[in-house]
This record gives C-alpha cells, structure tokens and sequence, in this order.
C-alpha cells in the first residue's frame, strides 16, 4: 500500500463504521477494520471521520479570464483547504465555454495550475447551437444556460450562454437532451427582476436591501415554472441552480410529484444566512438569486431534512475589494458573487454539530448527489474499493474561526461573509487520487496535479 489511514470512521451516505482504508495507485483498494498491511506511509486518524471528497457543482474560478480576481491555481488551492477534491467549473470566463475549441484552450490554460480534479460546464445558448453535441463529445459533464441577455461590458463572457425568448430556450432544451447530459439554468425572471430594479432605482435606493427587494422569490417560481414546462417537452434533465429559499423548494418538489424530471441545487449562503444578516455586509452580501428572510431560510432547512435538496454547491464567485466597495454608494454598480470554496464545509460541520443533519446527509449532499448527477459516481464522491482515492478527514471537534487574511482563494479581503464566525468542525486532511494535498492548515499538493475529468 501507498498510504493507509488508520482508526477513523469511515462515512458514507447510508452509514458510519470504523475502518482503516487502504490505498495504492490512487485508487481505494481496501476499507476495513485492522487491515493488516504495511503501507509506504501510514497515519493514524484516531478519533476522526472519513469523508469523500467534496465535489463542488457550482464554482466560478472563470479564469483565464480576470486572473486578477482568481486564477486557477489559487482557486483550486481554497479548494483543497476546503475539503473539495473536485470542481465543476461553470462556463463563464473570456471567451464563454460555447465551443469544443474554446474548450480545449481553457483546459490547457488551467491544467497547469490546478491542485483538485476539475469537470466543465459547456454553454448552452441560443449563440451556439450548432456547439452543443461538439462540446459534450469533449467531455463537459453538463451545460449552463442563462435566461437574461449579457449584462453590459461583459458581453464576450456570457456569449452562447444566454437564451432570452422562450423560443430560443426550447431549441437549446431538445439540443441538450440530444447530449443526454444535464443543462443548469439560472432560475430568475429578467423581466419581474428589470422591472423592481427601476422601480428601485426610481424611489432612490442602492443599498443591499434594494437589491434584495428587487428579485423577490417569485421571480424564480416563474422562471422554473416555464423552464420545467419546456424541459419536459424536450426530455431534457433539467438542474435548477442555487435556490434561496424554502417556497421554491416546495414548489419544485411539488412538480415533482406531478411528473416533472427536476433536480435541485442550493448554496450554503441560503441556509447560514439570512436577511436580516446583510445590512453590515452591504456590498459583499449582493448574491443572485438573494439572500432571504429568516422564515425562508428555515424552510429551506426542512427542506434539507426531507431530502428535497439534491446538493450543495458553493457559488464561488470571487471579484476584487475594490468591485466590491462600490456597492456602499450604490448597489447597482458592483457585480453579484461571493468566495465560498473555503467555508462550505466548516459551516455544515457545525450545522452537524448543532443537530441540522447528519455526516451520512453531509457526504450526500455535498459529494455522492452531485458526483452521481454529473456522471463521475463513482468514480468521485464514492468511499468504496476501486474508486478514486478522494476524501476528507474531519475533526467534529475542532473549533473553527473564519479569518479572510488566512484563506487560500486570491479574493480573501473580499471573503467578508462569514469573516470572524466561529463553528465547530473542520477539515484536517484532504486527499486527492492517493495523494495528501491539504493536512493541518497548509496545502502541501502540487500544481498540476488536479485532472479534467468527464463523464
């Protein structure tokens, strides 16, 4: 054996059970307790949980376009010091991923940087229709479409990614499930959202609750409603991307019941806070969709308990202190995004703690759904012989401060969400194919060392 952990608790999404597990060409090739084996390296996890990988469906690195913000080096960097062992990477950068060309020169721009593994999102627009196919014979794992136009100055990044009629949107539906792959949308009405946005800005206000009270829940009903409708027309495997709260769960799992092939995303900001948290934050709290009131938050939570959530994706969506502060004066001005790389799995460690779900609900949500949605189960997301040797040790135990200045991301003096919070439970140790990347606060992988992988 190449490395074996020794005495942790093993955990999957079904069950707990203590067990060493052994591995060797960076495969898992045995997981039980007392292995008797000797191993090149051995550690002692005494007292500590083992769980898969993270895979992240939702990551917005988008380099090599805006390097300045994030590049994929220090991207996939916070992504080994959060625990994620592999990253869907969504399709905006410069240019958009909307062809198999496009695609290739990205994955050669982020290859040699990359600490994790890393799957693709293809554009799926109205722009590019003729792209589709092409760019899931190259491996995408799925494809993102937009439902608004591109919004100003950033026109090259959102190319092939917008459908803005519902003509446009049904095309783009029947070309996806020609693929056989899943499409993501972005689920908020443009118009419901255009129209409160000047109403807004008529009354005078640009601050954050502007923002929030500009993009009310409904917006996202409405939208999902009729990209439901068209999906199942088309037979395509739709995926709602990042929903904010607990009305729009229950409208989905309710489509649900009536027949509709739907799959549900949220976002940890949806469920660690709310509201009436985001007035100190002003700027840095503008995520789209927005954060909710109190009562959605906790709806969305019982969600979670009844198993209505499919995954958990961070949105990580890094942008410069100086984008941001202009937010203060006025809201409309800065851009919508927040880092979460880092902080996903602090944060449901503690909601562990504090009786929210458990760690088999844990390895669910936040690896095996999304790695089985995405077809990389079980390769990733999987704690079982022959998989991939991708985990995570956890100390339930540890107590845990957010602190931006020690984050791995580029965008650390923008990671105000949840600066200063503190939370019991943490990664202590990621391993990626075999290989420890991340053990007791400090990346020790290698850059290069993360792979594409596809379906």
């Amino acid at each position: 054996m190449e490395l074996l952990l020794r005495g942790g608790v093993v955990v999957d999404s079904e069950k707990e059970y203590r067990a060493d597990v052994a591995i060797s060409e960076g495969r898992i090739v045995g997981i039980a307790d007392g292995i008797p084996v000797s191993a090149e390296r051995t550690v002692d996890v005494e007292g500590r949980y083992i769980l898969p990988g993270l895979v992240d469906s939702h990551v917005h690195i988008r380099y090599p376009g805006n390097p300045d913000r994030e590049d994929f080096a220090t991207g996939t960097r916070a992504a080994a010091a959060g625990g994620v062992t592999t990253i869907i990477e969504h399709p905006i950068s410069v240019p958009a991923v909307s062809t198999a060309e496009i695609l290739a020169r990205r994955r050669a721009a982020c290859a040699p940087g990359a600490y994790v593994d890393y799957a693709f999102l293809g554009a799926a627009g109205e722009a590019n229709l003729g792209a589709i196919a092409e760019l899931a014979e190259a491996g995408v794992v799925g494809f993102k479409t937009f439902l608004h136009g591109a919004p100003p100055g950033r026109e090259r990044e959102f190319e092939g990614l917008t459908a803005t009629t519902d003509g446009a949107l049904y095309e783009v539906m029947k070309s996806v499930a020609a693929t056989g792959l899943p499409e993501i949308i972005h689920a908020e009405s443009d118009s419901m959202v255009n129209f409160y946005i000047e109403q807004m800005k008529a009354e005078g206000r640009g601050d954050i609750l502007a923002h929030l009270d500009s993009r009310p829940i409904l917006s996202e009903i409405v939208s999902a409603a009729g990209a439901m409708e068209m999906a199942r027309a088309a037979g395509t495997r739709l995926i709602i991307a990042h929903i904010s709260g607990g009305t729009v769960a229950e409208y989905l799992e309710d489509a649900r019941h009536r027949g509709y092939d739907v799959t549900i995303e949220t976002c940890p900001h949806y469920l660690f806070l709310s509201r009436e948290d985001v007035e100190p934050l002003g700027p840095y709290a503008k995520i789209n969709p927005p954060i909710r009131p109190l009562d959605e938050v906790e709806s969305l939570w019982d969600a979670i308990d009844e198993g209505i959530i499919d995954f958990v994706g961070s949105d990580h969506g890094p942008f410069l202190v100086e984008e941001k502060e202009a937010g203060w004066e006025d809201i409309w001005t800065c851009p919508a995004g927040a880092v979460g790389l880092e902080t996903t799995l602090p944060l449901f460690l503690d909601a562990v703690n504090a009786g929210r779900l458990t760690l088999s609900e844990l390895a669910w949500l936040l690896s095996e759904s999304a790695a089985r949605e995405f077809g990389l189960w079980p390769r990733k997301g999987c704690l079982a012989p022959g998989a991939d040797a991708d985990l995570v040790v956890v100390d339930v135990d540890a107590v845990h401060r957010f602190d931006r200045e020690k984050m791995h991301t580029k965008a650390r003096k923008a990671a105000r969400l949840y600066d200063g919070r503190e939370v019991v439970g943490e990664p202590v140790m990621t391993v990626l194919r075999g290989e420890i990347i991340f053990q007791e606060g400090k990346v020790v992988g290698e850059e290069g060392f993360g792979r594409m992988v596809t379906p």
